[in-house]
């Protein structure tokens, strides 16, 4: 079971989130979904699923009439909501904007497009702090919803994290840093994917659907950093994946994480296609067991990835139509101008006429 929060107007500033969405650390990968939520870049999307059970019945019929589309939210940490040693531990994680919705059987499925971080500048910091917060905000959650427990609706309190934070370098340290403070992320690595910079130090934005758009004359860098609390005796691994044929590692693949805190780039290159193509880009942080398994009870696994669409660069079919074209006409030029014409004139446009196509088709085109 998990719960979650939710806002309108993706980058907005000042308005509060309608929609709450939580997750728990009843399971592993609800942890794990929380590190994914930390760690991919603005734009990107994520997917939460809850049973219908525990979503709040307002929140439903918005799903239904399809109103909860565009909404803003704010995806939080809620553990130990029924632990009777200790109060509950809750932790604003990140902003996102609802892009779909869906009820499949007995599951509510959101979509979202995750945006600012959670800026926790006056949210409290020490552990004992953190859960005297958390013991209020399930009181006044379910108070909210008539004393009923819902991870995911439009009733909750308000913890005045709806400002977009000036640097979201510090509010992703300033999230990571309490999260660190629960046991269930004591030994975790934080990871945070900066939005993909192309050639020219551009900024390659996300479209609505999550998706980084490039053409196989781009190259890309994936700026990545990471954080732990403290050392952990396993080796952990920072990897950069691709699918190999249509997108490529351009730099190393990995990075042997020594430190708790760094930042690693990674290079990217597609391939030039004669086709339009999907690809995949995944940055995956975990402990290392090339030499052997991982040790039992040792730190989650942060997964962070999105799709990438390489078109192929219309300006190179243009160029090479237009090589092609003339390479063709000059082969054939001396056959057209007979025999009469100089011989060596005849030679030299057969062999320009010849290089304009081996450059057209080798050079300018490496289709596959």
């Amino acid at each position: 079971m998990r719960a979650r929060v939710a806002e309108r107007a993706p980058g907005m500033t000042g308005v509060r989130p309608s929609v709450l969405l939580l997750s728990s650390d009843s399971r592993r990968r609800y942890a794990e979904d929380v590190l994914t939520a930390l760690a991919l870049p603005r734009g990107a999307i994520i997917q939460f699923r809850y049973e219908t059970d525990y979503v709040a019945g307002v929140l439903q019929q918005a799903i239904a009439d399809g109103s909860a589309v565009g909404r803003r939210c704010l995806v939080a940490f809620l553990a130990d909501r029924e632990s009777p040693e200790a109060e509950p531990f809750v932790v604003p994680v990140r902003f996102a904007t609802v892009v779909t919705t869906a009820c499949v059987a007995d599951m509510a499925v959101f979509r979202l497009r995750v945006d600012d971080y959670a800026n926790l500048e006056e949210f409290p910091l020490a552990e004992a702090e953190i859960r005297a917060k958390g013991g209020w905000f399930v009181d006044r959650l379910a108070e909210a919803n008539g004393g009923r427990w819902y991870p995911a609706t439009t009733r909750f309190p308000d913890l005045h994290l709806h400002e977009r934070p000036d640097g979201d370098p510090a509010a992703w340290l300033g999230v990571a840093r309490r999260l660190a403070r629960h046991p269930t992320f004591r030994s975790s690595c934080f990871v945070r994917t900066e939005e993909p910079l192309l050639s020219g130090d551009r900024t390659g934005a996300l479209d609505a659907e999550g998706r980084l758009h490039l053409s196989d004359g781009d190259t890309v860098k994936m700026r990545v950093s990471f954080y732990s609390e403290g050392y952990t005796p396993a080796a952990k691994r920072l990897v950069c994946a691709t699918d190999g044929t249509f997108l490529k590692i351009a730099s190393d693949d990995s990075y042997d994480v020594a430190s708790r805190y760094d930042t690693v780039e990674f290079w990217l290159r597609p391939e030039m296609l004669g086709f339009d193509a999907l690809a995949r880009v995944g940055i995956r942080l975990a402990v290392d067991t090339r030499a052997g398994p991982a040790p039992p009870g040792d730190s989650l696994t942060t997964s962070a990835g999105f799709p990438v669409v390489v078109r192929r660069s219309r300006s190179r079919l243009l160029t090479r139509v237009s090589a092609s074209a003339a390479g063709a006409f000059l082969v054939a030029l001396p056959a057209i101008l007979g025999p009469g014409a100089d011989l060596p004139w005849r030679v030299l446009y057969a062999v320009c006429g010849a290089a304009l196509l081996a450059v057209a088709n080798i050079v300018i085109s490496h289709g596959r």
